[in-house]
C-alpha cells in the first residue's frame, strides 16, 4: 500500500506533490523538489499494536499529580462567564453557572477526609512556595500527610501543624534542609505544635532521618550574606576541623554554621559581615555566635 497522498501542486513545474508521513516531507513527483521537510506529527508520542494497548495508553486532560487532593482527576468550571466565542453570557445563564460552580465545588470534597486533604495540600503548596522548595519536595510532603491522615496522626492535632511537619521532613529527605524556625515563619501554627507533629510522624513511621549537619546550611546562608566562595570554603574547612562530638553536642546546627561562616569570613580577610548581620540572616542571636566561633577557631588552629 502506498503511503503517499497527493497534497498540492509543485510551485516549480506544477506537477503533483506527494506527502511522505513517515519522513515528514512533501516532494514533487515530477522534478523531485522537496517543498517541506518539517511536517508536524499531530499523533500520539506512543505506539500501540493492539486495541487493548491503545485503550490503556490513550489519555485526555492534564496529568495527574500527587500534590492535588483528588490527584487532578476533577474538572474545573471557568469563572470567565463567557461562551466559546468570547461573548458574555446572559444574566440568567450566569446565575445558572454560579449554581453549577457551587455544586461542583461541593462535589469535589464530599466528606471531611477530602476536605482535610484539600486544606493540607493547599497549605503545603503555599509554604513550599514561600520557602523556595521544588515541586518534588511538595509532592513528598503531600504523601507524608496522606499516610499520617490514614494512620490517625491528624486526630487531635492541627491540620496545618501536620502539613508543616510533613514539609519539614520532606525537605530533609531531599537534603534541602529547612529549620523549624523557617517553617514556623511561613506556617500558621506555633513552633511547638509543628515539633510535636514531627515527633509523632517519626514515631509512627520510624523514619531514619539523620540530624541536620551544619555544613548543609553553609551554601544557602553564605549566598544570602553575599560571601565569596573563598569564605564559604574556609567555613567548610573550619567545620571539618571540629570534632563530631562538638558538632553533635546539642547546639543548633544553624548556630554552628553561622559561627563557621563568620569565622571563615574573618580568616579570609574580613570582616565583610558582622555578627549581627549573620545573626539576622540565620535568625539567631548574635551573642550566640560570639560564644561559638572562638571554640571553632581553636579547633581550626590545632588541626
Amino acid at each position: 500500500m502506498n503511503t503517499y497522498s497527493v497534497a498540492q501542486s509543485c510551485i516549480n513545474c506544477d506537477g503533483p506533490v506527494e506527502k511522505d508521513p513517515k519522513h515528514g516531507e512533501k516532494a514533487c513527483a515530477e522534478c523531485g523538489e522537496i517543498l517541506s521537510d518539517k511536517e508536524i506529527d499531530h499523533g500520539p508520542e506512543w505506539r500501540s499494536f493492539s486495541f487493548e494497548e491503545s485503550q490503556q495508553k490513550s489519555r485526555v486532560g492534564p496529568p495527574t499529580g500527587r500534590s492535588l487532593h483528588d490527584r487532578g482527576l476533577s474538572t474545573t468550571i471557568s469563572w470567565a462567564d463567557k461562551d466559546a466565542n468570547g461573548n458574555v453570557l446572559p444574566a440568567q445563564k450566569r446565575r445558572q453557572m454560579n449554581r453549577l460552580r457551587t455544586w461542583h465545588f461541593r462535589s469535589q470534597t464530599p466528606d471531611s477526609k477530602h476536605q482535610y486533604r484539600k486544606q493540607a495540600l493547599g497549605e503545603i503548596d503555599r509554604m513550599g512556595s514561600a520557602l523556595g522548595l521544588p515541586t518534588d519536595v511538595r509532592k513528598t510532603a503531600g504523601d507524608i500527610f496522606r499516610q499520617a491522615h490514614q494512620n490517625g496522626i491528624v486526630v487531635g492535632r492541627s491540620i496545618e501543624a501536620v502539613a508543616a511537619a510533613g514539609l519539614h521532613i520532606a525537605a530533609a529527605i531531599a537534603s534541602l534542609h529547612r529549620t523549624l524556625d523557617e517553617i514556623t515563619h511561613v506556617a500558621r501554627v506555633e513552633r511547638t505544635a509543628i515539633a510535636r507533629a514531627k515527633r509523632a510522624i517519626n514515631a509512627e513511621f520510624n523514619l531514619a532521618l539523620e540530624p541536620s549537619h551544619p555544613s548543609t546550611f553553609l551554601e544557602r546562608f553564605g549566598s544570602e550574606l553575599d560571601l565569596n566562595a573563598k569564605s564559604i570554603q574556609k567555613a567548610r574547612a573550619v567545620l571539618e576541623s571540629a570534632p563530631e562530638e562538638y558538632l553533635g553536642s546539642g547546639a543548633s546546627p544553624v548556630t554552628i554554621a553561622a559561627s563557621a561562616l563568620y569565622l571563615g569570613d574573618r580568616l579570609t580577610g574580613g570582616p565583610a559581615v558582622t555578627q549581627q548581620e549573620v545573626g539576622d540572616c540565620c535568625d539567631i542571636y548574635d551573642r550566640v555566635i560570639q560564644n561559638h566561633y572562638p571554640q571553632l577557631e581553636a579547633f581550626y588552629e590545632v588541626r
